[in-house]
């Protein structure tokens, strides 16, 4: 979630969320607290049913603390994400702020491609279930990306998206060299 109306958000949500002006107050903590925070429960439900799919596959070649670590690195480049996009996209605002794991969630699928691109994925379009190779997960979360940005600026954290995305990609690439070779994602 990319922000909230002006003044809309408690004084818990404004030391916790993460927002340019939350840094620059000195509060360091935002780039991982923001990633629990979430605009709403189903906001929270999407974000947990998605890591729990994701995450159920990557922990067999991840192990669990890696894959906590992919979880906290896609965190904080999720919020790296989200501050660029908060300094180039004219259209956002500076006092916009943002909560939710979508960054950590897209971390997760960006890493399923870089661990395993030939691998068999379900996409859920709606209620159907559509398999898929993983590598179609990034010319896809590419489209959804740049339809998030046209579409929705002031409404989902496209950057946030997109950083975590970013670094899931490479994180699981680095740790297919490292690991087992392919997670029974099928």
């Amino acid at each position: 979630m990319a922000g909230f109306p002006e003044g809309g958000e408690s004084g818990f949500v404004r030391l916790f969320a993460l927002s340019a002006e939350g840094l620059r107050m000195g509060a360091w903590w935002q780039p991982l607290t923001y990633a629990v925070l979430h605009g709403s429960w189903a906001h929270l439900l999407a974000n947990v049913f998605g890591l729990a799919v994701t995450g159920a596959c990557l922990e067999h070649v991840l192990g669990a603390r890696r894959l906590m670590g992919l979880v906290a690195v896609g965190a904080a480049f999720g919020a790296v994400g989200f501050l660029a996009s908060l300094a180039l996209d004219a259209r956002l605002s500076g006092g916009a702020s943002c909560v939710g794991a979508s960054a950590c969630l897209a971390a997760c699928l960006g890493a399923v491609t870089g661990v395993a691109p030939r691998a068999r994925v379900t996409l859920w379009v709606t209620v159907l279930p559509v398999p898929i190779r993983a590598w179609w997960l990034m010319p896809l979360f590419v489209a959804y990306a740049v339809a998030e940005a046209w579409a929705w600026p002031h409404v989902t954290a496209y950057g946030a998206h997109v950083g975590g995305w970013l670094a899931g990609v490479v994180y699981g690439a680095v740790a297919a060299r490292a690991l087992r070779p392919a997670p029974p994602c099928a």
